[in-house]
């Protein structure tokens, strides 16, 4: 009987650590931020308005690790893509330089982080990629404006 409340207490400790630790690393994106909807909390394929600002947001547990990656699908017009986005304000964020119709964002906190995003241009596309406490992209979808 001592083998088997050693063993049910092992277990209840075990799963008490696993919880604990996917709560540190919990990653949510809030339908709208600071600066208007989320485009994180979108679905896969929807369009937004290419004069409208929009929010890159997101609440991060203590340990959580997000980067995201958006990708120009945009047609090419004279060297460059007919449309395009451009970031403003907000905090949480690392953003590396726009190369080869990517950038990258990266979180450098927990809790809330947040980004005014605007997208400009005539029939825009964009992937984005998010890496989710992960070295690999966890999901993807497509936004059009």
């Amino acid at each position: 009987m001592r083998q088997l409340n050693i063993f049910f207490i092992l277990i209840t400790l075990a799963f008490l650590y696993a919880c604990n630790k996917a709560e540190k690393q919990k990653i949510d994106y809030p339908s709208t931020g600071s600066y208007g909807v989320n485009i994180l909390s979108l679905q896969d394929s929807d369009t937004i308005n290419g004069s409208a600002d929009y929010s890159l947001a997101a609440e991060l547990g203590k340990k959580a690790e997000l980067k995201i990656i958006l990708t120009n699908l945009s047609s090419q017009v004279g060297g460059g893509p007919s449309s395009t986005w451009f970031y403003a304000d907000g905090n949480g964020w690392t953003v590396s330089d726009y190369s080869n119709d990517q950038q990258e964002f990266v979180s450098d906190k927990s809790g809330s982080i947040d980004l005014d995003m605007i997208f400009g241009g005539n029939k825009g596309k964009c992937k984005i990629d998010f890496y989710e406490n992960s070295n690999s992209i966890t999901k993807s979808k497509v936004l059009y404006w």
